[in-house]
């Protein structure tokens, strides 16, 4: 294939060919010519071409070398320059390796507390109100829940109890009666440290609604009583009395 400076120089002579036929054309001479057979110009010749490509490699804008800085990826497995010293190549291996380790190790870590979070989250959206145990619990706080310990008839005995006055007496009854129940009766994974808000979280997850409104409205009038002093009403008490046995007598 003909170089470009070549083909450069031929279009130039060949231009400069139908120039100077166009202007014989224009500016007849007092003597005109034998026309030729053919109005096409005639091809430069050899010597013609050589002498316009020597004179396009006179011109700076053209026929010179050029160098090109490209970016590549280096060889890792290049040596290092002669004239570098030991010290400082052996300063850029050691930062090279540590800087390898670090980002291992942060890894490593990221990953590791990744796993944990994970493990919490699904522990603490994971279901756990029944929890099977070979031994529930026998003691919430300071209350006694184990059923030996409670009358047969829990509702009847506490309502005794209202009757001669002693309201706290019927609700602490009565709140140990349903705590019994709820672990005993139940399976609730009440523990002995659950404050009783903790332990009504627990039942009204694990319980139908149902229990779950009576275990709630025992609560708020146990913490009334004996938490803020406050007087209990008598009907709500006694209503709770009358319905222990319907309510939470026998596991669903």
């Amino acid at each position: 294939m003909p170089s470009p400076l070549k083909l450069t120089a031929v279009m130039l002579l060949l231009g400069c060919g139908l120039a100077r036929a166009q202007s014989s054309r224009s500016n007849p001479s007092p003597t005109p010519p034998i026309a030729p057979a053919s109005t096409a110009p005639a091809a430069p010749s050899h010597e013609e071409i050589h002498a316009a490509i020597a004179k396009l490699r006179l011109d700076p804008n053209l026929g010179q070398e050029h160098s090109v800085r490209t970016l590549r990826w280096k060889d890792s497995q290049a040596p290092p320059p002669a004239d570098a010293p030991t010290w400082l190549i052996g300063l850029f291996d050691y930062v090279g390796q540590a800087g390898s380790l670090l980002m291992w190790l942060a890894g490593t870590i990221v990953a590791a507390f990744a796993i944990v979070w994970s493990f919490r989250f699904l522990k603490a959206r994971s279901p756990n109100t029944k929890l099977a145990r070979s031994k529930p619990v026998s003691h919430i706080g300071d209350l006694d829940i184990r059923p030996d310990s409670l009358p047969d008839d829990v509702g009847a005995a506490a309502l005794e109890l209202l009757n001669a006055g002693r309201v706290r007496d019927a609700l602490s009854l009565l709140y140990r009666g349903a705590l019994s129940r709820a672990v005993h009766g139940f399976g609730v994974a009440i523990q002995e440290s659950h404050t009783e808000g903790e332990a009504l979280r627990v039942v009204v997850a694990g319980l139908d609604a149902s229990r779950a409104d009576y275990f709630r409205e025992l609560v708020g009038l146990w913490q009334a009583a004996v938490y803020a002093g406050l007087p209990a009403s008598i009907a709500p008490v006694a209503a709770l009395c009358s319905t222990f046995a319907a309510t939470l007598g026998d596991p669903a």
